[in-house]
């Protein structure tokens, strides 16, 4: 079979894993590689000659939920698109952002997509407080996903729920936490990881369920049998055995 799909966590703009893949030459035109967020790679306007070293360097496609260290507002000024069957802004040829609440047939697999997180420690003053935390330039309000599209993001698995495969999102299913050494606090008034969890509770009884990955953690760990936390790895989906770039 030469249809892979590869699930990996957070890059933050790094090329290292894609210049071990390609020295390694083990990869596919056929190959998609899903990022779970914070691919980092459309930063600022220059993001073309990142996604064109991205090209380069994977001979598939890249495609990736956002997470909350994006440019969410150059994401958002992109055209809308319609890959496997859901929405997609097109960052380059073959590199596809995922959108919020999509559900995505990829190689007959149903893949359901949600990004987006809340920053721990962001200053929401109008100006930020130090540059590395500043509004409108190392971070987005749009990170959090809104009302509406987590509205979207129900009805769409109400309505498909018997068809989801796997799940990828950036935030961290609030049962999850307990397992993980790394923490990151939670404000009172953020409710998306313990929405996760309800969605989560929903999916597990779902006969073709399969797995839900997340990233935003840094962690490469199993919770259970059915959730995940990913990061370095990068593993083919469903699988447990990491294609090494090392």
């Amino acid at each position: 079979m030469t249809e892979r799909i590869f699930i990996t966590g957070d890059k933050h703009g790094t090329f290292s894993p894609f210049f071990g893949l390609a020295a390694k030459n083990e990869l596919r035109p056929s190959d998609i590689l899903i990022i779970a967020g914070d691919a980092g790679y459309i930063w600022d306007r220059n993001y073309p000659s990142k996604i064109e070293t991205l090209q380069q360097l994977f001979p598939g496609v890249v495609a990736f939920i956002d997470g909350n260290h994006e440019n969410h507002a150059l994401l958002n000024s992109m055209e809308v698109e319609s890959w496997n069957g859901g929405r997609v802004h097109r960052a380059g040829e073959r590199v596809f952002h995922l959108m919020r609440g999509e559900i995505y047939s990829i190689y007959e697999t149903r893949i359901f997509t949600f990004g987006g997180a809340r920053s721990v420690g962001i200053d929401r003053r109008e100006d930020g407080f130090s540059w590395w935390k500043k509004k409108g330039v190392s971070w987005w309000p749009e990170e959090e996903p809104t009302p509406a599209e987590i509205a979207y993001g129900e009805r769409q698995l109400a309505a498909h729920l018997h068809e989801i495969d796997y799940v990828i999102s950036h935030e961290t299913p609030l049962s999850a936490r307990a397992a993980i050494s790394r923490s990151k606090e939670i404000d009172a008034d953020y409710q998306l990881p313990a929405l996760f969890d309800t969605w989560y509770q929903m999916l597990s009884a779902a006969p073709r369920f399969k797995r839900w990955y997340f990233g935003h953690m840094h962690v490469d760990q199993p919770i259970t049998p059915q959730l995940r936390g990913i990061h370095s790895n990068i593993l083919p989906l469903g699988q447990e055995e990491k294609l090494r770039w090392a």
